[in-house]
């Protein structure tokens, strides 16, 4: 199915080359703007274009196979418009892409390519990873939803993998509608309702996210006194320890699995690595074994607590940035609470605020349980309107 617009792909292609959310554009696409339009990170294969990484290092590699993750939204229906910037190696040097509501400002990262563009429309839907905070921070910059699956609900098969523990396939839309239908997409996939009785969603502690800016806060703040209005239940969740802990340990997870992915590239063409990479790779260096077997171990501590925990609550909320978009596109934000998440393996989705006067948004993070995916969506789509309406003071 298509629709009615002759001039979509050039005028996509016009205003990308400010945005600059695409590596490249797939060949032969339609005349006609086809009924819904995929971005795919470039560390996500799509046979015929080359997969590169947002590195010199790939440039050119081209797999011979479509990951099942971008196969399966095909047979749904979608349309591959192209490859979107990553950062290099989904790592921390920024790429070229500018943020859609504000050009002044970081689309975050590393995803950022995939963010903007579904935040600009020039996508429906885009495919992201997040190893630290990389699917939901730049959601949250770019003013859209933004979904983490519970681990192993996506497959990542054809996908570059930095962090064997951490990566995650995760998922762009404008609204939860759109993230809800590419979940179906995936296998072992089935909707879910609310519960006919108010829901009870807890504060993260407010001392694992007091480094927040004052904007972010005053949407939090507000989207608990919305949920209170709707008449829900908005309790305080006391201990800030382990989500502290599981901030720590994400760190440690991260950078001695990223050490060990780019070991033949360190190795072999460690000129073309960025300095911040090769930095960041010198650092981690000093991560004993040890301490990463204690960074799992806390991990798995972690999990069996959210177990118990999310016997007792529906859903947990915070923030899904530090800070607003930082002005500038040297620096693509703070991970910050999205450590904790990406290191539970449990699901996540970002939810947008009204605009500010600079035109950015807010966003508001919920996370649920392990396998809980459908009823996160089921919950978002409940509040995703109470965040919308809130204006950043």
């Amino acid at each position: 199915m298509t629709t009615t617009d002759p001039d979509w792909l050039k005028r996509t292609k016009d205003e990308d080359r400010e945005l600059r959310a695409f590596v490249r554009f797939a060949p032969d696409l339609p005349a006609e703007k086809p009924a819904i339009r995929l971005g795919v990170k470039d560390i996500i294969d799509v046979a015929g274009l080359p997969t590169e990484c947002g590195s010199q290092i790939c440039e050119g590699q081209v797999p011979a196979a479509t990951a099942p993750c971008v196969a399966m939204l095909e047979k749904g229906g979608v349309t591959v418009v192209g490859k979107t910037v990553t950062t290099e190696y989904a790592t921390t040097k920024p790429g070229p892409t500018r943020n859609p509501l504000n050009h002044a400002h970081s689309p975050g990262g590393s995803s950022s390519g995939s963010a903007a563009g579904v935040g600009s429309g020039a996508l429906d839907w885009a495919l992201g990873t997040q190893t630290a905070g990389s699917v939901i921070r730049p959601a949250a910059f770019c003013g859209i939803v933004g979904f983490l699956p519970t681990a192993g609900r996506i497959p990542r098969g054809g996908v570059r993998i930095m962090s064997p523990t951490l990566d995650r396939v995760g998922l762009f839309a404008r609204d939860v509608a759109g993230i809800e239908a590419m979940l179906k997409c995936f296998p072992a996939w089935a909707p879910d309702t609310l519960p006919d009785r108010p829901l009870r969603i807890a504060m993260l502690p407010a001392e694992v996210w007091e480094g927040a800016d004052a904007a972010t806060r005053s949407v939090i703040e507000g989207m608990a006194e919305a949920i209170r209005a709707a008449g829900d239940t908005v309790i305080d969740l006391p201990d800030a320890a382990p989500f502290l802990e599981m901030m720590a340990a994400q760190k440690v997870v991260m950078g001695y699995e990223i050490l060990r992915s780019l070991s033949w590239e360190l190795e072999t063409h460690a000129d073309l690595l960025s300095d911040e990479l090769r930095e960041f790779c010198e650092a981690s260096r000093g991560i004993t074994d040890l301490a990463y077997a204690e960074a799992l171990e806390t991990a798995d501590r972690f999990r069996l607590m959210a177990l118990r925990l999310f016997g007792e609550i529906d859903a947990i909320m915070g923030p899904a940035s530090a800070q607003f978009p930082p002005e500038g596109l040297s620096w693509t934000g703070d991970p910050f609470v999205n450590r904790i998440w990406s290191l539970s393996k449990l699901p996540a989705i970002a939810l947008p605020s009204a605009a500010a006067e600079s035109g950015l948004k807010g966003s508001v993070q919920l996370n649920s349980g392990s396998g809980q995916d459908a009823r996160l969506c089921a919950i978002a789509a409940r509040y995703a309107p109470l965040a919308a309406a809130i204006r950043p003071g």
